[in-house]
């Protein structure tokens, strides 16, 4: 951890999904723990969390500063753990992967459509190998047309403009609903990536 190349710690954090609620108490010393060396470390944290919103944010809020960069991954979460997320670490971002582009989390859509997550608090990322975008599928049927049957194993960075053009098109819908200016696709990828840059402190 002490090796400049190492930018953060992470990912770390709390699921409730394929683990025995028996041992979640285990899960939250655990990740106390992995949070107070990233503290130490001044290391910012990339935070996994599903169906244990409280619990994460509780662990959080007992160990780690105000100030701490923090990137929830993959977020898959209810507006108000977003928004206290938002309200209470102001050096915290959202992780966007390709679940954008899936059907089924209407949750997601719904909190970027209502303008109270700001294109200045995502990140856009793989969670490779897994949530490839489905519009991947699309252009390699119309690009590619003899691969158009192949499946994805693994989705990979060169994928994140697909997963960038479906969150342009949900911002845009609430911007429009609201009367407000409408983002292009160049302005989504250069202010996320300026965004990984302030979360990471390196050049993107």
């Amino acid at each position: 951890m002490s090796n400049p190349s190492c930018v953060a710690w992470g990912k770390c954090g709390l699921d409730y999904v394929k683990n025995p609620s028996h041992t979640n108490h285990i899960q939250q010393a655990v990740f106390k723990r992995q949070l107070t060396a990233a503290v130490a470390l001044n290391k910012p944290i990339i935070i996994h969390t599903r169906e244990a919103d409280e619990d994460t944010l509780a662990c959080i809020r007992e160990v780690v500063p105000k100030d701490h960069h923090l990137h929830f991954h993959c977020f898959n979460s209810g507006p108000n753990f977003a928004r206290s997320i938002l309200e209470e670490y102001p050096n915290s971002f959202i992780g966007i992967t390709g679940v954008v582009t899936y059907l089924g989390v209407p949750h997601v859509h719904d909190i970027i459509r209502s303008g109270q997550l700001p294109l200045e608090r995502i990140l856009l990322e793989t969670d490779s190998p897994h949530m490839v975008p489905r519009p991947v599928y699309a252009w390699l049927q119309r690009e590619k047309p003899g691969l158009a049957r192949k499946t994805f194993l693994i989705s990979h960075a060169g994928m994140i403009p697909f997963t960038a053009e479906r969150l342009m098109e949900t911002l845009n819908e609430g911007r429009r609903s609201r009367g407000e200016t409408e983002v292009g696709l160049e302005e989504v990828l250069e202010i996320t990536r300026k965004n990984a840059a302030r979360m990471y402190g390196i050049d993107v």
